[in-house]
């Protein structure tokens, strides 16, 4: 399983670039770990059935092979997901960040 991990009060940035990196990394799903700014709230709210979302605590640590970082480099802007780089299944790790 490839995940994409959003910083921890996602905003528009960090979506914004997960959704693009959903179309290089085909099957990926989208992480919020903390949660997300209320304007990206209220938009998901009305679009989050159309992007790849899964939920931090619905993840199986087991099937993750791939991480990738968008909007930070910092581990402690991911919240709890920052644990699985760790895990010894992880095969690679990919960070976006325009920063």
């Amino acid at each position: 399983m490839n995940l994409i991990l959003c910083h921890t009060t996602a905003d528009f940035d960090t979506l914004g670039a997960a959704v693009g990196l959903t179309r290089l990394l085909e099957g990926s799903k989208i992480v919020l770990p903390g949660g997300c700014h209320p304007t990206v709230k209220d938009f998901l709210a009305l679009h989050r059935d159309e992007y790849p979302f899964i939920e931090r605590r619905a993840v199986i640590t087991a099937d993750i092979r791939c991480l990738a970082v968008v909007d930070t480099q910092q581990r402690q802007r991911l919240g709890k997901a920052a644990q699985w780089f760790d895990l010894p299944n992880i095969e690679k790790v990919i960070v976006y960040d325009h920063h």
